[in-house]
């Protein structure tokens, strides 16, 4: 519980009407959670404005209001405090109520198009190998001294956020790893988190439902490192062409760059890939870490990279790391690994974009090379409904051109026409590819069509969903999990 007045003094308003000498027991931006003494903060949102909500929060138990448009009926008793911005005072007001948690914590945040999970759980490996509580909060869950809560978005809104911050004060965590998506950005989910480093991973096509443009996109990127404080870490990667422009604004002072070309801070070199994992080195200051990991994908060498680096930076003995980093995993659904039966290997990848298809794809090609096999590649994959129309034909050109057969099946395609999302797909292929293409629309059967179709050496990449334990199937969310259908199907256990 809260004084009114008190929090107030952390937020800008433009108005005040009422008492401000008053409790407040919880905030809310969801009337349907309002309870006696709420503060209900009404926000205008993509699908609803919260303001079509206040009698109802009145009539649950609020007795205070913050809003950007003020009601034309007001109600005697009740508060009002108008804003510019109800998402900032939001963020400001739900700060201020949990005590400012993250001041009190080690936030590091991650943004990027790809590998914002992975390095979340390969840096939260790391802190647990040195003995320190953690936590992660991101796409497949928020996981706290590794007690999971389940997610509904990347980035939570910020009055659940600090919540989560609060909680883990309460739990003396040391290290908290972030995701840090585009839209949370955009939505000042993040305003006012303390964080203590920062990172960039990469920019790729994504979200265009939302951004339009590419512009746009890297501009809601750029937010976290525009408003970061001067004293945190930002490591980027420097390989990536919008690394530089990521950072054009920061007032950070401790910029690391992390890449493959004279100049990085971290120099990645001398890669191995195989299916045993990977091999290769890290030289920072003249000095070479070897890294071994179990992880597949060229592009996990970045994300292991970029984690070792951000734990130097913060302090972890460089030279321990790489033992840390030896048995990481990664995150779920994340290149997940299967030996089949009949001598095929199947390999569960969250690629929902066509550079993370593209990537996968090729690590599996260069890994195919390196272990001196004939196997051929079988791609399974489909593309998200109600998103970014733009990137399906370019994925399908991705497989055509990296894998010798190719299933297209549902995603999540929610309300949008399967067989007009297949079209799409199916426009990227050219003509003279598409024998070896078919279309299966329930995503069970497509599985095990690649599984009847593969043989000894051959990879199976089942992409798109990963980690996910639902289908989206017009506005029914129903349970659905890819390694499911791998663990009937011949999986050695």
């Amino acid at each position: 519980m809260q004084k009114l007045n008190l929090l107030l003094k952390y937020i800008d308003f433009i108005k005040l009407i009422g008492n401000s000498d008053i409790s407040v027991h919880s905030i809310e931006y969801n009337s349907k959670n309002v309870s006696q003494n709420s503060l209900f903060v009404a926000i205008k949102g993509d699908k609803f404005d919260g303001h079509q909500f206040i009698d109802e929060a009145i009539r649950k138990g609020a007795t205070s209001i913050v809003c950007q448009d003020l009601p034309q009926n007001l109600i005697d008793n009740i508060t009002y405090i108008q804003v510019l911005n109800s998402r900032i005072a939001l963020a400001e007001l739900a700060n201020a109520f949990f005590d400012f948690p993250s001041n009190k914590l080690k936030v590091i945040g991650i943004t990027g198009t790809n590998g914002k999970t992975t390095i979340t759980f390969l840096l939260n490996s790391i802190f647990e190998y040195f003995h320190k509580k953690t936590a992660i909060i991101g796409t497949t869950g928020i996981y706290i001294n590794n007690n999971k809560i389940p997610a509904t978005h990347t980035t939570p809104e910020s009055l659940e956020l600090f919540g989560y911050l609060n909680q883990c004060v309460e739990q003396e965590i040391d290290y908290v790893s972030m995701e840090v998506s585009s839209h949370s950005l955009l939505q000042n989910r993040v305003h006012n988190v303390n964080f203590v480093a920062a990172a960039f991973t990469n920019l790729t096509q994504d979200h265009l439902d939302y951004h339009k443009t590419m512009q746009d996109y890297a501009n809601a990127k750029k937010i976290l490192f525009d408003n970061i404080s001067p004293d945190a870490i930002v490591v980027i990667n420097s390989d990536d062409k919008y690394s530089d422009y990521m950072i054009s604004n920061t007032k950070a002072k401790n910029i690391i760059k992390v890449g493959r070309q004279a100049g990085a801070d971290y120099i990645i070199s001398n890669e191995h890939l195989s299916l045993a994992g990977l091999d290769f080195e890290i030289i920072h200051k003249n000095k070479s870490y070897k890294i071994k990991s179990k992880m597949l994908g060229k592009f996990n060498i970045d994300n292991l990279s970029q984690a070792f680096a951000i734990a130097s930076e913060l302090g972890i003995n460089p030279d321990e790391i790489p033992l840390a980093l030896k048995n990481a995993i990664g995150a779920p659904g994340r290149m997940e690994k299967y030996d089949l039966t009949n001598g095929a290997i199947a390999i569960i990848d969250y690629a929902h974009t066509p550079d993370a298809l593209e990537k996968a794809l090729q690590s599996l090609r260069e890994v195919r090379l390196s272990s001196n096999t004939n196997g051929k590649i079988i791609c399974v994959f489909g593309c998200g409904g109600n998103r970014d129309q733009a990137k399906r034909p370019m994925m399908g050109r991705i497989a055509s051109n990296l894998a010798e057969y190719i299933i297209i099946t549902n995603d999540n395609p929610r309300l949008e026409n399967p067989e007009k999302i297949f079209e799409n797909i199916l426009d990227g292929i050219p003509s003279d590819k598409r024998d070896n293409v078919e279309v299966i629309p329930e995503r069970e059967k497509a599985i095990k069509l690649a599984i009847e179709k593969s043989s000894k050496n051959d990879i199976i990449l089942i992409a798109g969903k990963g980690h996910e334990e639902y289908q989206i199937i017009g506005t029914e969310k129903i349970a659905f999990r890819d390694k499911d259908i791998i663990l009937k199907n011949c999986v050695l256990k």
